[in-house]
């Protein structure tokens, strides 16, 4: 299974297209011809942390979920609140899927937080996920070695 931001945000799209319908749902930013109510993605930070003895990577992907809403709403700041709270009751973990095959994967975010800015509401979490690199190298081979002993004189 791949594991990408990318993938990441077609999976988030499709799992919380029913938590909040009428929601358009944006790999990136989006600032031109974006029509809120919307949502996007972006990376804040990304960690790598080898685990020497099993050949894993420990993955730490910081991640913002930032909604918008018409700027000119009278009812803007309940409109967010709204939003983070019913993100909170359905972002302990989601399901995730790299769209190659059918096979999923529950996914648990860390550090969940919320904040709401003048423009927008920014659902602030962390996946941490082991990932391993492919590898297109024979690790070993054999080897045919013939002893030979020679005499010093």
């Amino acid at each position: 299974m791949n594991f990408t931001v990318s993938t990441i945000a077609g999976s988030l799209a499709d799992y919380l297209a029913p938590v909040m319908p009428g929601v358009t749902m944006y790999e990136d930013p989006n600032q031109q011809g974006s029509i809120p109510p919307c949502m996007f993605l972006q990376q804040r930070y990304s960690h790598i942390e080898p685990q020497r003895q099993s050949g894993f990577f420990l993955r730490r992907i910081g991640l913002d979920l930032t909604y918008l809403e018409d700027y000119n709403r009278p009812d803007m700041q309940r409109l967010y609140q709204s939003a983070a709270e019913a993100l909170d009751l359905v972002m302990e973990t989601f399901p995730y899927s790299d769209g190659s095959s059918e096979e999923t994967a529950l996914l648990r975010t860390y550090d969940r937080e919320w904040r709401i800015d003048l423009d927008a509401m920014h659902y602030k979490f962390e996946l941490r996920v082991w990932v391993a690199l492919p590898e297109d190298a024979v690790k070993m081979r054999t080897m045919d070695y013939h002893e030979e002993v020679r005499d010093g004189g």
